[in-house]
């Protein structure tokens, strides 16, 4: 028979008190799903109260003398150190590539609480028109640039699936040149819906027509004059377009039959209501400064005026249970507050070519080095840079926008961004002698004087992306 023993061991496991669940969902929610959170949290909690005018609760994020040290606080900046939360996240940009938008924004449908409260559920939502392009983007393009465009793009179309967007003056504010944004919006134009990123009635119907392989001569005259069509003056179309009245009439039946709005299959899209998180201007001293949106930040006041006296245990219990809740919430939203300032204004200190010169100007950059810079877990750089958003004088981004994948050079380097490397290879050809082009061997040792040292198939790479012909198509016999 074995002998039975008692032994003592020692181990350590990660313990996940509810205060730390709270911190790592408030940190996740976006400004509007935060509203909604805190807005359930005062109805449900006497301990706490709207304060509409007043700034204060939240104030101390960005007051560095204000500052605590969290080092030994439960919600410290390692409260997602545990691989096991965070599936997915780590190295979500360190590729440069795009996030699997199917596992939804906050962190890869991890259920933390185990309760069946509606705002911690993970139910799939309706999926909208830019939650679909997206999806589409991420697998169409791994260009930087042309991803940022796309996703600039995307975020100017209507729940119909039109855009109205000024193309010229959104190319100067991008700092890209204007046949870039019009490379974006046609890649757009090749995803499904079939006719999305249009600018007008006729140029969405064409798509499909082009679709479908039944734009011809007939029906580009009568997408041109869509006004006779909606006269049913099929006389005067058949003459514009050279044919009889039977054929422009079947052309006609085709065009009525096409989706004019092409968008309205998906769900509506709410990123029209976005609030962004952080406003970034020059300061006095003219640098670039981030600072959070009082309007995204929820406005709610500890009222500790509660009298517990002459009351039953019970009552007391669940008094001192809504007090510490409330407690926990202001501290987690506090800590998140300054969380988001601190790693915004860390992509704005990496990221100052943008702010300064344009999306060419974007720097390589990864999780790992926002997280050193702000001292706190990948993890946590993850979730905050999802679904929180920095309005810009170019614009409103959300801050994943802002990490750029390096190029590996045969120096061992990955300092570059690629879109810069881009830059540097379509300026040097522009300056070109067009009789004796440069061949990929002459732009590699042109670009190691800049102290770019990639290999031959790189340039040959990027310059077949940019859209520049080989030497032999680039040189002008005379």
């Amino acid at each position: 028979m074995a002998n039975q023993r008692l032994d003592l061991r020692m181990s350590q496991q990660l313990v996940m008190t509810p205060q730390l669940r709270m911190a790592i969902k408030l940190l996740q929610m976006n400004s509007l799903d935060l509203q909604s959170f805190v807005q359930q949290e005062m109805l449900e909690n006497p301990f706490l109260s709207n304060d509409e005018g007043s700034t204060e609760v939240l104030s101390e994020a960005r007051d560095k003398n204000a500052e605590r040290d969290y080092e030994d606080d439960k919600i410290s900046n390692d409260f997602a150190e545990d691989t096991g939360l965070d599936a997915g996240w780590d190295s979500m940009y360190d590729s440069g590539g795009t996030p699997d938008k199917s596992t939804g924004s906050t962190g890869a449908g991890n259920n933390f609480d185990g309760d069946s409260s509606d705002w911690e559920k993970n139910a799939v939502s309706e999926q909208t028109l830019k939650d679909h392009l997206n999806e589409q983007l991420g697998l169409s393009t791994n260009e930087p640039a042309l991803r940022f465009l796309g996703q600039y793009i995307i975020d100017a179309i209507d729940d119909s699936g039109y855009i109205s967007l000024d193309f010229a003056a959104s190319s100067e504010q991008l700092g890209v040149e204007t046949s870039k944004m019009y490379e974006a919006l046609n890649l757009i134009q090749t995803f499904d819906p079939v006719g999305v990123g249009s600018r007008t009635l006729a140029e969405c119907l064409g798509l499909q027509m082009k679709a479908e392989g039944t734009y011809d001569e007939a029906a580009q005259v009568v997408l041109a004059n869509l006004d006779l069509l909606a006269k049913r003056d099929l006389g005067k179309l058949a003459k514009i377009a050279g044919v009889n009245t039977d054929e422009i009439q079947e052309v006609c039946e085709r065009i009525t039959q096409l989706t004019p709005k092409p968008g309205l299959k998906y769900g509506s899209d709410v990123s029209t209501n976005v609030i962004p998180d952080l406003i970034v201007d020059r300061d006095s001293e003219g640098k670039w400064r981030a600072e959070l949106n009082a309007e995204a930040m929820p406005k709610i006041l500890l009222n500790d005026a509660f009298d517990i006296k002459g009351r039953t245990k019970d009552d007391n219990n669940y008094i001192s249970e809504k007090m510490t809740r409330a407690q926990w919430l202001l501290k987690s939203l506090e800590q998140r507050a300054r969380t988001i300032y601190k790693v915004g204004n860390a992509l704005l200190e990496v990221q100052a070519g943008f702010f300064e010169h344009g999306v060419e100007h974007l720097q390589p950059l990864t999780l790992k080095t926002v997280a050193e810079k702000v001292e706190v877990h990948e993890s946590t750089v993850s979730r905050v840079t999802n679904g929180k958003f920095m309005q810009t004088p170019m614009g409103v981004f959300e801050l994943k926008y802002f990490f750029s994948s390096a190029i590996g050079t045969t120096g061992g380097r990955v300092e570059v961004a690629s879109e810069s490397v881009k830059a540097m290879i379509k300026r040097i050809i522009k300056d070109e002698n067009p009789q004796r082009p440069y061949s990929d061997e002459k732009l590699v040792g042109l670009l190691k004087k800049e102290g770019i040292d990639v290999a031959r198939r790189t340039v040959a790479k990027y310059r077949e992306a940019i859209g520049i012909p080989p030497t032999s198509q680039r040189r002008v016999r005379l």
